[in-house]
């Protein structure tokens, strides 16, 4: 795909309004799109231009570079990307100018959306951030430049909301979007108990080594090892239990199965079974999940499910991350809980025994089960309980726009370009 060199028109007679959208990544572009949609149902003439994706062009945002473009994976391309992104950035300043923007919408993406956010301030533009830094977990200061250059920052989670409020910084708590895109997704995924002939006296266990290439190289074979110690665990007990391996990386499949197979040969009896693209299916089915930390475990809330979360990084990573992280959990689930809920392991403390010991707890101890079943669910309702993120998001833009004066000073809009600065 081509990338975008050239500009549309600034105003015309029929557009109301110029709004400068950006973001970097996929799931901005899925907040864009929706986001879009639901403004162009107050103001039907607003025009949007920046950077998205397919989804958010779909709606009408024009833009002016190809989102894959903006993907930057560890500091030596970071470096190789500068004088893209820098040209970039300057190019989005102008076109304010050009296009007299007086409001810009900034999802996620912070190391670029930060600082245009300061640049976008000088130039008297209103600033949204839509997706918060996880300031929380790391880089706390951040939250003194959000104050400074930011107008509203719009939120996923409701402690983030509260957490910049008692900085002074104005921030709206609109929810996530998973709460709506779960249920939909799952029209999609295959049904696993129309799938696999599971039974109701069955104990379903869900493993979940992650997406990511280094994660499933990690974590599979603890995973899988665990599976097997409760699966003598239950034999010896005479009890029925099935284990359940979604997969979303394709590249991946080859690495999983011939693993599956292994431990498939050494114990004909178990039953564990591989299922392509379907990870929320084989939540919902699981009565425990051993799940890689990230994401998922949002997913894992979600649905309410009891988990144990395991992390596996690189040396250099952890030692990053013991001099960098903030937050005392690693796992979104405790995060949000503000406990851990979910017993996290870590590096060293992420192995077969250890895995299997906790599973075991959960397994059969009931209230201890249901403790952090009780637990699961009162997070649940605090920080997924929205079901319109993008309605609300929308509104508390709309606040802004109508509070903008009607007509816009052209002399906020110096110009950008810095071969043109003295």
């Amino acid at each position: 795909m081509p990338n975008r060199k050239k500009s549309s028109i600034t105003k015309t007679e029929s557009i109301t309004e110029n709004i400068l959208l950006v973001t970097g990544e996929h799931s901005g572009d899925n907040l864009a799109s929706d986001l879009i949609q639901e403004l162009k149902k107050h103001k039907p003439k607003t025009s949007f231009f920046g950077v998205g994706g397919e989804k958010s062009e779909g709606q009408g945002l024009e833009s002016l570079e190809v989102l894959e473009n903006l993907s930057v994976v560890g500091f030596s391309e970071a470096l190789k990307k500068y004088m893209f992104l820098r040209k970039l950035f300057y190019r989005l300043l102008d076109e304010c100018n050009l296009r007299q923007v007086r409001l810009a919408i900034l999802i996620d993406y912070p190391g670029f959306n930060l600082r245009l956010a300061k640049e976008l301030k000088k130039r008297g533009i209103k600033v949204v951030f839509y997706v918060s830094p996880q300031i929380w977990a790391w880089k706390f200061k951040r939250i003194f430049f959000i104050k400074k250059h930011v107008d509203l920052m719009l939120t996923l989670f409701r402690f983030e909301e509260e957490l910049y409020l008692e900085y002074g910084v104005n921030a709206k708590y609109v929810g996530h979007p998973l709460v709506k895109t779960i249920p939909e997704k799952l029209l999609t995924e295959p049904k696993i108990r129309e799938l696999i002939e599971i039974k109701r006296q069955d104990t379903v266990i869900g493993l979940l080594p992650g997406s990511r290439r280094q994660e499933i190289k990690k974590l599979t074979t603890d995973i899988l090892k665990s599976a097997e110690l409760l699966f003598l665990r239950f034999t010896e007990l005479g009890k029925p239990i099935v284990f359940l391996l979604p997969n979303i990386n394709k590249k991946m499949e080859t690495y999983i199965q011939k693993q599956l197979e292994v431990l498939s040969k050494k114990h004909p009896q178990m039953r564990i079974h591989y299922i392509f693209d379907a990870s929320l299916s084989v939540m919902q089915a699981s009565d425990l999940l051993l799940i890689a930390s990230g994401t998922a475990t949002l997913e894992g809330l979600y649905f309410k499910k009891p988990m144990v979360i395991l992390y596996r990084v690189s040396l250099f990573t952890y030692f990053l991350g013991a001099m960098l992280l903030k937050s005392k959990y690693f796992g979104l689930v405790n995060i949000l809980s503000k406990e851990e809920v979910c017993l996290e392991l870590f590096q060293n403390d992420c192995k077969p025994s250890r895995i299997f010991k906790e599973a075991k707890l959960i397994l059969e101890n009931e209230a201890f089960r249901k403790k952090i079943e009780d637990k699961l669910r009162i997070t649940k309702q605090r920080e997924l309980e929205i079901q319109n993120s993008s309605e609300r998001a929308s509104l508390a833009i709309l606040e802004i726009l109508n509070s903008l004066p009607e007509e816009s000073d052209n002399s906020l809009f110096p110009s950008s370009n810095p071969n043109l600065r003295t």
